[in-house]
């Protein structure tokens, strides 16, 4: 039976700490993937609103009607703008996260291969000390049939 690895507490922290990582990253990347989305309906309606202003201002002009639309592209347009910003400082911290994560799959991927080193040095000691006792047991065998052909011999 392989003896229990000596850092395995640390190992199970260290993943602990990965998925952690890894769960706070996919929040990260959904959040940025809802600006994205939120960008994209804001542009399409701002276009829609260009639009209908374009056609506003075609012909006979409402000028409220005109001076409204300006506003709601206005609007439109700082939404985006704040989007915009927001996704920047987003896109910053999911560089940061991702970093955090590869170094801790990294540090648990060390002590991963520190435990299979373990076991694999646990395996070979075993194995050697199993061969010693395999020899052990055909000496054994091998003196005991010298003996009973000696005592055979002397009769």
């Amino acid at each position: 039976m392989v003896p229990k690895f000596s850092l395995q507490t640390v190992l199970d922290v260290r993943h602990s700490r990965a998925e952690a990582l890894e769960v706070e990253f996919g929040k990260l990347l959904s959040r940025e993937k809802m600006i994205f989305n939120e960008i994209e309906t804001l542009e399409n309606t701002k276009e829609s609103l260009m639009a209908t202003l374009h056609q506003q201002m075609s012909g006979d002009m409402d000028l409220f009607v005109v001076a409204h639309l300006r506003a709601n592209i206005n609007q439109h347009i700082a939404a985006i703008d704040k989007c915009h910003l927001a996704l920047a400082d987003l896109q910053i911290e999911i560089e940061s996260k991702r970093r955090q994560l590869v170094s801790a799959r990294q540090a648990e991927e060390t002590l991963d291969i520190l435990k299979r080193k373990e076991i694999k040095k646990y395996k070979e000691k075993e194995a050697i000390h199993e061969n010693k006792e395999q020899d052990d047991i055909y000496i054994s065998r091998n003196y005991q049939k010298r003996q009973e052909v000696d005592v055979n011999k002397d009769e």
